[in-house]
């Protein structure tokens, strides 16, 4: 095997191709995963999911990560998703259960506009978010999907593979 070292010039060269190659990749991912981010937020809307904004707002893009010639494009989501895809059983209703869930109902509740017309002061927001978190834990959510969520980011992916295939497949300008 020859190894052979580069001069200054031939390294510049190498660096400015890498460079230019990683920009191209960046590029054609960011937009990918932007056309993905699109989909997912209309399907938010389309099922109702945007009740406080939080879930909409929660959806972003973070930097790819490189490594070991990988590439690994990554994207945020609040924690609640996976029950909104899912949807959720009954969890059974125990002072615990009910002690995670309130505090999150509570938090949900100051930011509708319409359940604050209804629970105008901060006991009355307090028994709507313990009747609502009851409510949850007794008999699971989203009720108008049969308890079992609806696919508003993961029926996205196979499109977004369909979309990074199609950008890595064009040829180069």
């Amino acid at each position: 095997m020859a190894v052979g070292k580069l001069n200054e010039k031939s390294r510049k060269e190498l660096d400015d191709f890498f460079t230019e190659t990683e920009d191209n990749i960046d590029t054609s991912l960011n937009d990918s995963i932007n056309k993905f981010l699109k989909r997912v937020k209309k399907n938010i809307y389309k099922y109702g999911f945007d009740a406080s904004g939080n879930l909409y707002q929660s959806l972003k893009s973070l930097p790819t990560k490189k490594r070991d010639g990988l590439l690994t494009a990554r994207v945020e989501v609040a924690d609640y998703w996976e029950d909104l895809e899912n949807g959720t059983k009954p969890k059974g209703y125990t002072k615990e259960n009910r002690k995670q869930l309130q505090p999150r109902i509570l938090a949900w509740i100051n930011t509708k506009d319409s359940l604050l017309a209804i629970a105008n002061d901060e006991k009355e927001k307090k028994s709507l978010s313990y009747a609502i978190a009851t409510n949850i834990l007794k008999n699971g959510t989203i009720k108008r999907f049969n308890y079992r969520g609806k696919k508003f980011l993961t029926d996205e992916l196979p499109q977004l593979e369909k979309d990074f295939i199609e950008e890595f497949s064009k040829p180069e300008e």
